[in-house]
């Protein structure tokens, strides 16, 4: 999923995320997730537009936002997913596998 879970509360997100984890296998299934990590002590080339893109969605649209790793960690886990990796990349966005 790509720029789909900014778009919607916890609650909603948790939703989705559980749908997700009722359609793959528990032992092979993997979750493939593109979307910002707000890293609040990192410093990199992207974290003034990360930080721009969370106030264009705060004001644009209410309950969603741009998360944290502790955010992300909390919706995955209440979604079904026990383990996950994060993957940052070169770009704004970090890749997210979500394990059963």
């Amino acid at each position: 999923m790509k720029w789909i879970l900014h778009d919607w509360s916890d609650d909603e997100c948790i939703k989705i995320l559980q749908n997700c984890r009722k359609a793959i296998s528990k032992e092979t299934g993997k979750l493939i997730i593109v979307e910002i990590v707000k890293h609040p002590l990192a410093h990199d080339i992207f974290d003034d537009m990360r930080l721009t893109y969370d106030l264009v969605m705060f004001s644009h649209f209410s309950g969603v936002r741009e998360r944290t790793e502790r955010e992300w960690k909390k919706l995955l886990h209440e979604g079904g997913f026990q383990r996950y990796n994060i993957i940052k990349i070169p770009a704004l966005q970090s890749i997210i596998e979500a394990f059963p």
